[in-house]
């Protein structure tokens, strides 16, 4: 065991316990938080340390009732002590009845074959020897032809060393998660990761790199399953179906690009290539391997690229009167700002003679929104990305559950962009939901970052160039109003019992206000959170747009007090309209709340709050230097201006994706 690993492992567990128990009960409850104090002594454990915590449990229960037979073909060439150790662990780890071993040499020795003979004698493995020796690919395809019509297929290679459940888990991949080729979690000797998905390689887009390689194998986004643009050959299945459909490896690939190229093969005939990291092996691949490639490696990039070059670098997205085709993906369709943007993006792009689309699992569709484009609403997300796959379009994610389904529609067709309107593992209190979030955000995206907040927190966990492209404002909805008189002292606030929101923080700031006290207007769709705060308070419900911007028209000044937003535009809005702001840091609002400028900025205490808007309600002088100052601000974010500059970079990354000298890596 790696004693530095361990203690990684242990600080990443003491690390910050107050706060991690304090959001559990907050979002879980009591109960959870003593679960998991109850358990934690398992977390402590050496083997919990080095990534090797058996997770395949399920899938082995799985198997046990469902299993179907699968041949594990290994090819070798050489000394046989190496596959000979794989041999050993593959009979040590699956099981007997369901699982056959063929070892393909290609054209080794005398005395290597009369080796491979007696391991294969004492191991029950199959042999098939090889006359000449014809490469990796072919070697593989030796083995392949010796498997039987009802078998699925594992080539491994003969350095690999199995662990338990490895093989369970990548079968309940292929069958419960419909991927038709699964690779697995491979691991350096250190435990180290090797493997864990397959990407373009950013500095040199003419190879492919794997993802997640030298992390720590405990790494929890290296623990999260998904698709792949392709698998490594090292460990891949191949289910029987795919098998008969695609055929073998191509023997023109001497090394190295035929297990990508198998992959994308796979892609065009509509099959699915996923990462199984719950499957487990300890690849002997040295980490200091050289860089420099050979002759045949470099034939081979030449085979490929001379193959693949068009179709993943070559990506048209316009229609034939010029315009874009753009497709925004949504989960739902709900009453939400995040939709607003969405839609207003739509609209705009329409507007400008482009052809979006909005594609989405709801059934209802947006009705409270009047969105003047297409919609396809399909039951499912592999259906979704079934249909958009063949398209030829920028293809936008906009949500984390999104992303991975958006991305694999853009394998072989089409841009793949991410509007990012907040990093969504605020939403969430449980480390392995963060985990999954954080997977979301892969690399191959183009990302549009709602704000300078997210694009830093982009940046933080990985994502080197995010654009910052903050959402707009409705001026033509939003705007003073001629004949609405303002009231001299009251105040408005949105209502929601979002933790995120803290509207105790606002309830306990103007509980500390003096009386007399000031009018409070609070909207939203919870009208039981007025209860208690006196006769001066009173609850819009479910107010319209219209009616929100009278509302602002009359306020003194607009409290919000949320923990987080990922842009946040209702003191935008209030700026818009003339109203006074008093708002907290909530991460996003740093874009265009400048404290003492065009609002007031106070902590996150119900004092400081107080003492804000007392400030705003008693002094007239401050108050109409922030009300003039935010109006500037407000005109900066109109929409017609962020929609330009949209259509500006959604047309300048087109351009790109077909431009030679301009060209954005797109695939993988």
């Amino acid at each position: 065991m790696d004693l530095s690993l361990y203690l990684r492992h242990l600080r990443r567990l003491l690390t910050g316990l107050p706060r991690r128990a304090r959001l559990t009960v907050q979002h879980l409850g009591w109960r959870e938080l003593l679960r998991r104090i109850g358990t934690a002594p398992l977390r402590l454990l050496p083997g919990s340390a080095v990534g090797l915590t058996d997770r395949s449990g399920p899938a082995r229960a799985w198997y046990a009732r469902e299993g179907r037979p699968v041949a594990v073909v290994i090819p070798t060439y050489g000394d046989p002590a190496l596959v000979t150790t794989a041999v050993r662990s593959v009979r040590r780890t699956t099981d007997r009845d369901r699982t056959r071993i063929i070892v393909a040499d290609d054209g080794s020795a005398p005395e290597h074959v009369a080796g491979l003979r007696a391991m294969a004698a004492r191991h029950d493995v199959e042999l098939v020897l090889g006359d000449e020796q014809r490469g990796f690919a072919a070697n593989c395809n030796r083995g392949l032809r010796a498997s039987g019509p009802d078998e699925d297929v594992v080539l491994l290679n003969s350095d690999v060393v199995a662990r338990r459940g490895w093989l369970a888990a990548l079968q309940y991949a292929a069958i419960r998660r419909d991927y038709d080729l699964v690779g697995a979690r491979l691991l350096y000797p250190d435990t180290t990761i090797q493997y864990g998905g397959i990407l373009r390689n950013r500095d040199q887009p003419q190879w492919f790199d794997h993802r997640f390689r030298f992390r720590p194998a405990d790494d929890p986004i290296a623990n999260v399953d998904g698709p792949t643009i392709a698998a490594t050959g090292a460990c891949l299945y191949v289910t029987r179906e795919a098998l008969d459909d695609l055929g073998e490896l191509d023997e023109g690939y001497g090394m190295a690009f035929e297990d990508v190229d198998y992959a994308l093969r796979a892609w065009a005939h509509g099959h699915r290539v996923g990462y199984a990291p719950q499957a487990v092996l300890v690849h002997h691949e040295s980490k200091t391997r050289g860089t420099t490639q050979g002759e045949r490696e470099i034939a081979s990039q030449r085979r490929f690229w001379d193959r693949w070059g068009e179709q993943l670098d070559h990506r048209p997205v316009r229609a034939d009167d010029g315009g874009l085709r753009v497709i925004y993906v949504t989960q739902d369709t709900g009453v939400g700002g995040g939709h607003r943007v969405i839609y207003t993006h739509l609209n705009g792009l329409l507007e400008r003679g482009h052809h979006p689309e909005l594609w989405t699992l709801d059934a209802e569709g947006p009705d409270w929104f009047d969105l003047r484009v297409p919609v396809r609403r399909f039951d499912s997300y592999r259906e979704l990305a079934h249909e958009l796959g063949p398209v030829d379009a920028i293809k936008v994610a906009t949500w984390w559950e999104t992303s991975s389904w958006v991305w694999e529609a853009s394998v072989l067709h089409g841009i793949p962009v991410y509007l990012v309107q907040d990093v969504e593992t605020s939403y969430y209190a449980d480390p392995g939901d963060h985990a999954k979030v954080l997977a979301s955000y892969r690399p191959e995206f183009t990302y549009l970052a709602g704000s300078v907040w997210v694009a830093d927190e982009l940046r933080r966990i990985g994502i080197p160039d995010p654009t910052t492209f903050t959402p707009g404002l409705d001026t033509d909805m939003y705007r003073e109003l001629d004949g609405v008189p303002r009231d001299e002292r009251s105040i408005l606030s949105t209502a929601r019992s979002n933790p995120l929101k803290d509207f105790p923080l606002t309830r306990a700031a103007y509980g500390l206000l003096p009386d007399p006290k000031p009018a409070l207007t609070l909207f939203g769709t919870e009208p039981e959170l007025a209860e208690g705060l006196g006769d001066a308070v009173t609850f819009e419900e479910y107010p319209s747009d219209e009616r929100v911007n009278v509302l602002l028209n009359r306020a003194t000044a607009l409290v919000q007090t949320s923990r987080h937003e990922g842009f946040c535009l209702p003191p935008l809005e209030a700026m818009a309209a003339g109203a006074a702001v008093v708002c907290t840091d909530s991460n996003g609002n740093r874009d265009f709340c400048r404290d003492g400028v065009n609002c007031l900025m106070p902590g996150r205490d119900p004092q400081d709050v107080a003492a804000a808007l007392r400030r705003v309600l008693d002094d007239r002088e401050l108050r109409a230097r922030l009300v003039a100052a935010g109006r500037e601000t407000a005109a900066e974010y109109a929409w017609p201006r962020r929609l330009d500059a949209l259509e500006r970079l959604y047309v300048d990354l087109a351009d790109r994706a077909v431009d030679p000298a301009r060209r954005v890596v797109v695939g993988g």
